[in-house]
């Protein structure tokens, strides 16, 4: 087996894995996303092209090789379709029927004997994806953004980013006698567009910190693939297949740990939705049914009778914060209240004090270290402090 088909072939199937997680994370999501069926299309015309190929270029068997050419075939039709999608707005008529013509050509040239038809099906092939490519990237720049939402905008220059990659990548994958690359790169884009579009789920992170994590991802790829190659004296080629085998692996690795993330903030219940649907009438009872939430279970409520250790600035300082953490501490200048706040925390294991109520006096001890690390929940905490002592001036 040659280092070639190897590289391919790892390449190729990081892609899939790729794309299997990303349809899993659109089958999950709840309520359904009104453009996954347009998303799944995309997925599947990939997953045709991508396991067909690999399977071609193992067997070497016709049947594979017409897979290929249909999945790759469709695969400009289900982008347009995508992106109109996300525009909101249908295509010119033109790019419309330049697309559908050109896949259904492809579709009917695949059951033609290779010999005949390539190479220049291949060719032509590589310039209808390019050339779609090129006008999808056209109408995402100058698309009309005050149809959209601002998060919509978001969405479709998350994805628009993807196709800065996709285009020279995609040429990699027609090697010929001109065109003589190491290994074919598209399923690094690939795996990029799935990393893109599985953070769509995450309005806090920024193009900027997804494109940053990315250039460090393939940095450090390039580094420790030279560095191979420099250990084993590999040539340019076989570096290059290396690199581009370390980066589809960690980049597989990114798309996983991010969906992991996605699903885990998708699935924690919120407080919100507490407040949202709860017919609590005081403090008290909107207290108790924090206390039972799956997300503060070890609150503790405290009242009057329990804060006999605390005195009046204390209350004060805490009243003012509304909410205080234990690792705000060595903010606090003055040295009794910073004693006082100190043996809060480690008489009721706390990591924070909510202030909920005036009179009567109610205080909530929360052992919540993970709180920082967990999108919205300190905020949403936030919310409940002071709905908590609304209920009280009630």
């Amino acid at each position: 087996m040659s280092s070639y088909l190897i590289a391919d072939s790892f390449v190729s199937l990081a892609a899939v894995f790729g794309l299997f997680v990303l349809r899993s994370i659109l089958k999950q999501e709840n309520p359904p996303n009104p453009l996954a069926k347009r998303f799944l299309f995309g997925i599947n015309a990939l997953l045709l092209m991508l396991i067909s190929r690999v399977l071609w270029w193992i067997t070497d068997h016709d049947f594979f090789d017409t897979l290929t050419i249909i999945g790759a075939g469709l695969v400009p039709l289900s982008i347009l379709l995508l992106y109109e999608g996300l525009l909101r707005q249908h295509a010119p008529g033109w790019l419309k029927m330049f697309t559908s013509i050109g896949t259904a050509l492809f579709v009917l040239s695949a059951f033609l004997d290779p010999e005949v038809a390539d190479p220049p099906r291949i060719a032509v092939l590589m310039f209808f994806q390019v050339f779609v490519l090129l006008c999808i990237g056209w109408l995402t720049l100058f698309r009309d953004k005050t149809l959209l939402s601002k998060s919509e905008n978001q969405i479709i220059e998350r994805l628009g980013l993807s196709l800065i990659l996709i285009l020279p990548f995609v040429v990699t994958d027609y090697r010929s006698e001109w065109i003589d690359v190491p290994v074919r790169m598209s399923g690094i884009a690939i795996l990029l567009t799935c990393w893109l579009a599985i953070s769509l789920g995450r309005q806090n992170l920024r193009h900027r910190e997804i494109m940053i994590s990315f250039t460090i991802l393939i940095s450090a790829s390039v580094a420790a693939g030279l560095s191979i190659g420099l250990f084993a004296g590999f040539d340019i080629t076989t570096s290059t297949q290396t690199i581009a085998i370390i980066s589809s692996a960690a980049m597989l690795a990114a798309v996983y740990n991010e969906s992991k993330t996605v699903i885990r903030e998708g699935q924690r219940d919120s407080l919100l939705r507490y407040i949202a649907e709860t017919s609590a009438d005081d403090t008290n009872e909107f207290l108790l049914g924090i206390q039972n939430h799956s997300l503060v279970e070890s609150a503790l409520i405290l009242r009057e009778q329990d804060l006999t250790d605390f005195n009046e600035a204390f209350f004060a300082s805490l009243s003012n914060l509304g909410i205080s953490r234990f690792s705000d501490l060595e903010t606090i200048t003055d040295k009794e209240l910073q004693e006082q706040f100190s043996w809060y925390f480690e008489k009721f294991n706390a990591t924070h004090a909510l202030f909920a109520s005036q009179n009567p006096l109610i205080l909530v001890a929360l052992n919540m270290p993970s709180l920082s690390s967990t999108p919205g929940a300190e905020i949403e905490l936030k919310v409940v402090q002071r709905i908590a002592t609304l209920l009280s001036e009630k």
